[in-house]
């Protein structure tokens, strides 16, 4: 089996630049994804707008077009986009079910949206496996 049938079987797709793959970048699709939702946005359209106008402005346009406040992903007001990266940092097999303040202080690292600590603490509190883990106070 070639390498890239083995790329290809993973759910990557290679695009080949020149003769040789020697700088391989993998990036994930979600986010693809999240760059299409912001620009589906109409407050991080707003937020974009602002970027260049002001010296006090903490929004910036990443290089791929994304935008970002203090160098973090804007995430859309999308329930769908917003719960699968809780999921994500949260219930899978490398998070362990981290805590709401621990979690919080992960994605803070990353990503922002508005009342974000709040569907933190919300989304840990819903978590069955988190309420079994953890004893009655």
């Amino acid at each position: 089996m070639q390498p890239k049938d083995e790329v290809t079987k993973m759910g990557i797709h290679m695009i080949c630049k020149g003769d040789t793959i020697g700088d391989l970048t993998v990036e994930p699709e979600f986010y693809n994804n999240l760059r299409r939702t912001q620009l589906l946005d109409p407050k991080i359209q707003e937020w974009r707008e602002t970027i260049g106008n002001s010296n006090m402005s903490r929004f910036s346009l990443h290089e791929d077009e994304s935008v970002q406040y203090d160098g973090r992903w804007c995430v859309p007001d999308d329930a769908e986009m917003r719960k699968a990266i809780l999921t994500e940092a949260h219930s899978t097999p490398y998070s362990m079910y981290s805590g709401g303040e621990k979690l919080y202080k992960d994605l803070k690292k990353t990503f922002c949206w508005p009342g974000m600590k709040k569907d933190v603490m919300e989304f840990v509190a819903r978590c069955l496996t988190c309420q079994r883990i953890k004893g009655e106070q």
